[in-house]
């Protein structure tokens, strides 16, 4: 009895969560400034972490401690 609880509540959640995030994507593709907004946060997260990524590469090089052994 409590699996069968515990599954609709997961259930339960997953649907509300989808309806959620799909009613919130067709209010952005409604409105073209928003639709346009996301595609500009996206695309500087992307960006961002592109950057990171770079930086850690980088950073991996230049260890003044390489090679060392304790």
């Amino acid at each position: 009895m409590k699996d069968a609880g515990l599954y609709l509540i997961i259930g339960g959640v997953a649907i509300f969560v989808l309806v959620f995030i799909g009613k919130i994507f067709s209010f952005i593709a409604n409105n073209p400034i928003l639709g346009l907004a996301f595609i500009a946060i996206i695309f500087g997260i992307i960006l961002l972490l592109l950057n990171m990524i770079k930086e850690n590469k980088e950073a991996k090089k230049d260890e003044p401690f390489r090679g060392v052994d304790k």
